[in-house]
This record gives C-alpha cells, sequence and structure tokens, in this order.
C-alpha cells in the first residue's frame, strides 16, 4: 500500500470514529483489539516490580512434567508500553499429560498483585493513568463512602425494574437483572442434578450473587459467596444478605469455617496463579459425596478453531486454557469425578464429585496429543501474522517464517491490498 493509500484510509477511518458509535477506552478504532494507545503524560504511578516471576518445570495442574512450548506471548505484546519487557512472555506449554495449556512463565506475590491493582490497564480496557468508567458495579477499585452510598441507592430500587416506567439507567442497577438472567443456566442444572435442600453453598468469584441468591430461594441452601472486587462483594451482602469476601488468586483459601457441599467457581481454573493448590484446597473443604460446578472455562476452539489471536486472547491473567476433555483429565488427576460435562455459549460447564484421589488417571493418548500440538503451533503462526505491526520487531525473524508456513500450507492469504490475512475457522466447528 502507497503512503498516500495509507494517509488515505486512516483519515477514513478518523471520520467514521467522529461519525461512528464509541469506541472502547484505551483502544483506536483501526488498531489490533489488544493494542494500547496512550495518552501523552500518562504515567503509572508505581513500576511494576520486577521480580516474583514463578518458572514452572510441570504441569501446575497435573504435575506432567513433560511438555512442548506452543506460544511465546501473552496479550502485553499487542500494547504500544507493556509493563515491562518481562511481562510479554508466558511461554504457553502444552502437557501431554492431561492436555492443559499453562503459563510456563507466570507472575506471583508482588508483581502479581501489581496486575492485579492495574486490572483495566493489564487487560487493555484503560489507558496507564485514566480514571475508571463504565460498569461501575462490577469494576475495580477501592470504595469511598461515597461510592457505597451511591451503589445503596441504586441497590435499593431492587432487581426488576420494568420499563413502562420508562427509568433513567442512572436510577438502578440494569446488571442486577443481567447477573439473574446469566445465572438461571447454572440453577437449572445444578438444580435438576443435584439434592441441593438444606445444603451448605459456597461460590468462588460470583458475579453478583444470583446463583447462590436462587439456591437459597429455592433450595433454602445456606450461601457464601467469594467476589474479586469490592464493589461485587457490597452489592452481593447489600441486595441478597450473602456474605462476600474478597478471593486471593495467587495463595488461594477459603475464608469460611465448614466443609460444604457445593463449591461452584467461575472462571477460576483460568485465572488460579497454583491450580493444583487451588483444587487441593477446594476437595479439602468439600463434605464427604459433595460436588465442585465449574462454569466459565473459555473452550480453546476460540483460538484452535474460530482462528482468535492466541496472544490477544491469553491476556496476563489466563495462565490455563483447556478444551473439555483436557479440564476432566485434569480434574480426575486432582480426586475429582466428572458426572457432567456440557458447553454453554463458548464455556466448558463442568459439575464433578470428590473422590478419593489416584495416580492412575488417564493420560492423552499419543494421537490427541500430536494433533492438539500441531494445532497450537499453527494457532502460534496465525498469532504473529495478526500482530500489529508495531509489535512485530519483538518476534524478530518468527514473523517472516509464519508467513512463511502459513502461506505455503493455505492458512493464509495475500488481500488485493498486499496484506497478509489469516483464514479464519467456521464458528459451526465449534462444540
Amino acid at each position: 500500500m502507497s503512503r498516500l493509500s495509507a494517509v488515505r484510509q486512516r483519515v477514513g477511518l478518523a471520520v467514521r470514529v467522529l461519525l461512528g458509535p464509541p469506541v472502547k477506552p484505551g483502544r483506536v478504532l483501526g488498531q489490533s483489539d489488544g493494542e494500547v494507545i496512550e495518552e501523552e503524560g500518562a504515567a503509572r504511578t508505581t513500576p511494576c516490580p520486577s521480580d516474583s516471576i514463578l518458572a514452572l518445570d510441570r504441569c501446575p495442574l497435573c504435575g506432567h512434567p513433560e511438555r512442548t512450548l506452543v506460544g511465546e506471548f501473552n496479550r502485553f505484546v499487542h500494547f504500544a508500553k507493556p509493563p515491562d519487557e518481562q511481562s510479554l512472555r508466558a511461554d504457553y506449554s502444552l502437557c501431554h499429560g492431561c492436555g492443559a495449556v499453562y503459563a510456563a512463565r507466570r507472575p506471583v506475590g508482588p508483581r502479581y498483585r501489581w496486575l492485579f491493582d492495574h486490572f483495566e490497564e493489564a487487560l487493555g480496557r484503560l489507558q496507564p493513568g485514566q480514571k475508571r468508567k463504565g460498569k461501575f458495579a462490577i469494576s475495580s477499585g477501592t470504595l469511598s463512602d461515597e461510592d457505597r452510598e451511591h451503589l445503596r441507592r441504586l441497590a435499593s430500587r431492587g432487581v426488576f425494574i420494568t420499563e413502562q416506567d420508562r427509568p433513567s439507567r442512572k436510577e438502578y442497577l440494569p446488571g442486577l437483572l443481567t447477573d439473574r438472567l446469566a445465572a438461571s443456566v447454572h440453577v437449572e442444572i445444578l438444580g435438576s442434578l443435584l439434592d441441593l435442600k438444606g445444603g451448605r453453598v459456597l461460590e468462588v468469584r460470583s458475579r453478583l450473587g444470583s446463583i447462590p441468591a436462587a439456591l437459597k430461594r429455592l433450595y433454602g441452601a445456606d450461601v457464601f459467596a467469594m467476589a474479586i472486587f469490592e464493589a461485587q462483594q457490597f452489592l452481593i451482602n447489600e441486595v441478597y444478605g450473602i456474605p462476600a469476601s474478597g478471593i486471593d488468586f495467587d495463595r488461594f483459601e477459603i475464608p469460611y469455617d465448614g466443609p460444604f457441599d457445593l463449591i461452584i467457581c467461575n472462571h477460576m481454573l483460568t485465572h488460579a496463579v497454583r491450580p493444583g493448590e487451588m483444587l487441593g484446597a477446594l476437595h479439602q473443604r468439600l463434605a464427604p459425596g459433595g460436588h465442585v460446578y465449574f462454569y466459565g472455562e473459555p473452550d480453546d476452539a476460540e483460538i484452535l478453531v474460530e482462528g482468535k489471536s492466541m496472544f490477544n486472547t491469553l491476556n496476563a491473567f489466563h495462565l490455563q486454557t483447556f478444551d473439555a476433555p483436557a479440564i476432566t483429565r485434569a480434574l480426575t488427576a486432582n480426586g475429582f469425578r466428572p458426572v457432567f460435562v456440557t458447553h454453554h455459549e463458548g464455556h466448558v460447564l463442568c459439575l464433578a464429585q470428590a473422590a478419593e484421589r489416584s495416580d492412575a488417571w488417564l493420560r492423552m493418548a499419543p494421537a490427541d496429543l500430536q494433533a492438539r500440538r500441531e494445532s497450537y503451533l499453527h494457532a502460534r503462526d496465525a498469532a504473529l501474522l495478526m500482530l500489529p505491526e508495531n509489535a512485530r520487531m519483538r518476534v524478530g525473524d518468527d514473523f517472516q517464517a509464519a508467513v512463511d508456513r502459513a502461506l505455503k500450507a493455505g492458512r493464509a492469504e495475500v488481500s488485493p491490498g498486499g496484506r497478509i490475512r489469516v483464514r479464519r475457522g467456521d464458528r459451526s466447528d465449534r462444540p
């Protein structure tokens, strides 16, 4: 593309920005979906700690030592200014035992805490130093007394606000109803498969408390919650009267006493810094015959089938990724017996029962391992091809090598404008 054509293209994008819908904060229309363009003068208040990176020599889920490196980078490779050079590399590795893909380099301790304290920035939602905005009820940050009073006033309107009264969205919390409707899927599954009458239930990483609230209302369950952010914890208690604590993703523990008949985990396997230890803590706190229910775990078909960029999809907090067989093998290796596994909206849902832990769990078959390894290596090439131009220098000669392999194999094509374009997968192939 000529320089004049490029200028015209950028002018056209600018016009569409002015006339079109708003763009996500921290993004620029026309650039890669993970790239953050920072405002001049914006600066982080404290630097990212340079130490506290855990290097793994085996799978953190099943303990198997054999693996294949399938992708070096996480989403930070797309960023104009990542926290530091070390933050780019995660060294995602395919476990030859359970089949999970895990970050062999991961932040722990002060480094993880720094990233968590800069949550929106680390995801690319905000520019460094930019004020949080948007969905205040589920955003990070410490609540002031004024914030609490504001949330209390909005929550007092309740969950079911009828549109016929034409209320302003500034007068209530629409997210409460949205969460109730989303939770109904899981309430249906759990209520159909388990006897929950009078049971003791904990939800870990509850969004706004809808699942435990429903189980309390329908089955008289004694319910508890753990949530990421202070605003969520406040609302779960304010709206439903459910005790809600925070979560330590690095050193996971349950702050409530006694055993539970059911522990529900939302998107926790993906994010746990030490997933084997987390699964051990869950197993220890289940009553005999108790169950654990995992939901919100993205199926890696979004990378391997749909063709999303592996680097851009796996952000700094995505430390494991799976398909359904990998999740069931990992759970079996940690003393859980899967009893119901399905998919919902691209996520894996798995109900498992506590069982005796055994080393006699079934490893991935050699043919399955080979197919999965090849799929991930192809996905790595595609992710390299999808890097924005100003990030390609970070991967050196690997970019051109990936172009050559992809064109030769027919996994990419040259557009009329001379750009390399990855051929995407078909969503209908997804589970």
